[in-house]
């Protein structure tokens, strides 16, 4: 059966739902999911693109959070460690085991944000091996870590520094693509029955049951009323404005700026990531292979910037360069950064503690009437995150229905794609060599994911503006080509939406002018 209909969705929400969520990032799709699962009738909105947020700017990564121990979060790490376990049993298409090679050096001095006082530090190696042990006890992992001599790390991280080290680790945790994890939850949901429409914006919300909250349609301009027993706020850095529409929030949320940079860098390193032992600041980096370049980040610092208009800079990248290079026996320089992405984490400030040290776990918070928010977590919690909120709408309901996302598969898109391209061999045609994005994937997110503007496809959903070293600009024309047969759209319009992406593009680039 065909995937309905922009107008057809729309039309959908019309007669309200049992649970109305706002937000289409991880965090909301997980909500989706389990209370579709559970039996409710479900209506999911976002005002932009699905993932289009936070979900779209992590470090790839679904992990336990190695550094939260140090920092005595036990809970959180055992939580995140479990869920990782289970996401590559439910999810190996989208969620593999990775290595990470850990260096340990004579002059390190905040080995995984631990600060060691000199007369100590002979004995950091064995604190740092206590801590991989408590980390694999914690997860259950089938792969424990090891100890490795500076040949086999360097066997694994080519560019490794050897001078200085006095021994080295190997542990692991597993990586995803974000916003493919994203979709693949919203599929799921939809399966279930849930309707999923970006682009929607709540502008105006009434919460004593059942609530009424009025949704905007940011493409033609409509607005509609719907109804619902329960709201779910979970629009993560924009938590508390959702909130306030329905009266005072009793949260507060503080946007923490994360930016990444991507590297085509070859020969730093192979199948395994390296992590970053300390920073100036106290804390620790990742550079991670993916999808043939090398993701380095992250930065963590407090940010008053408008969600929707934040951007890498090049102080930034020379923040994360400078660390990197650190750690090498060859320089990394600005020839070697193809792009950047920068994100806003929704983190729970509780108290006054700098933002790289509050704590990533979450919390349902319930307001008087209908509306309930989930607030702070991470990616890799965003199923547990899911089935807390669920508990809290059953619980309201004087219902015992239990979530049953914990044993729910999650299925990749490499099927459909594969019958789109059996139906249309010339879909296989990849539109950048050496990135494996094929015009399939173009026809596939317009009629399966709701993909309306070249900019999202592009950026989010394909990640060739990141990828590829001219950021798309060349095959930009055939994919809007393709997307306007999909979707209809005449000359003018299939020209405005090629002009908006470069346009992106220019400023998501323009750090790179000042390195």
């Amino acid at each position: 059966m065909p995937a309905p209909t922009r107008v057809q969705t729309w039309q959908a929400l019309r007669p309200g739902c049992d649970v109305l969520v706002i937000g289409g990032g991880i965090t909301g799709a997980g909500v989706a999911l389990d209370a579709a699962v559970r039996g409710y009738s479900v209506a999911l909105v976002d005002r932009g693109d699905f993932a289009g947020g936070t979900s779209s700017r992590s470090t790839k990564l679904v992990h336990g959070g190695l550094r939260y121990l140090p920092q005595w979060q036990f809970g959180l790490v055992r939580e995140a460690l479990l869920e990782r376990e289970r996401l590559r049993r439910l999810a190996p298409g989208l969620v593999r085991a990775l290595g990470f090679v850990v260096p340990l050096y004579a002059d390190t001095k905040w080995p995984l944000g631990i600060r060691i006082p000199a007369a100590l530090r002979p004995f950091a190696p064995f604190a740092l091996r206590a801590g991989l042990w408590g980390y694999d006890a914690l997860s259950r992992t089938d792969v424990a870590h090891r100890t490795l001599r500076p040949d086999d790390a360097v066997a694994r991280v080519p560019a490794l520094r050897t001078e200085g080290m006095r021994t080295a680790f190997l542990f692991h945790d597993a990586q995803t693509d974000d916003v493919r994890l994203t979709h693949a939850v919203l599929a799921a949901a939809r399966r279930s029955g849930a309707v999923t429409l970006n682009y929607a914006e709540v502008i105006g919300m009434e919460t004593p049951g059942p609530a009424r909250a009025a949704i905007t349609d940011r493409l033609d301009g409509g607005t509609i009323e719907v109804t619902a027993r329960h709201v779910v706020n979970a629009a993560g850095v924009w938590a508390e404005r959702v909130a306030s529409l329905a009266g005072p929030v009793p949260f507060r949320i503080e946007r923490s700026k994360g930016t990444h940079l991507v590297l085509d860098a070859p020969a730093l390193i192979r199948e395994t990531a390296l992590v970053i032992p300390e920073t100036d600041d106290g804390r620790l980096a990742f550079a991670v292979p993916w999808r043939g370049r090398v993701i380095l980040g992250t930065t963590d610092e407090p940010s008053t910037e408008d969600p929707d208009a934040v951007r890498a800079t090049a102080g930034e990248a020379r923040y994360l360069l400078d660390h990197l290079n650190r750690y090498l026996n060859v320089r990394v320089g600005k020839n070697a950064v193809l792009s950047a992405y920068t994100g806003l984490r929704p983190l729970v400030r509780r108290t006054d503690a700098r933002s790289a040290a509050l704590p990533r776990s979450h919390e349902v918070v319930e307001h008087p009437g209908a509306l309930v928010s989930i607030i702070g977590g991470k990616l890799t919690t965003y199923r547990q995150m899911a089935e807390d909120t669920g508990d809290v709408l059953v619980r309201r309901d004087g219902r015992r229905t239990p979530s049953r996302t914990a044993t729910l598969p999650l299925d990749d898109t490499d099927e459909a794609i594969a019958a789109l391209i059996a139906a249309d061999p010339a879909l296989s045609h990849v539109l950048v060599p050496g990135l494996a994005v094929r015009e399939a994937d173009v026809v596939y997110a317009c009629r399966a994911e709701q993909c309306v503007h070249v900019a999202d496809f592009m950026i989010f959903r394909s990640h060739l503006a990141l990828l590829d070293r001219e950021h798309g600009v060349g095959c930009v024309a055939g994919v809007a080509h393709l997307m306007a047969r999909e979707l209809g759209w005449t000359a003018d319009e299939t020209t405005r939406q090629v002009d908006e992406y470069r346009r992106r593009v220019a400023a998501e680039t323009a750090f790179l002018d000042e390195l």
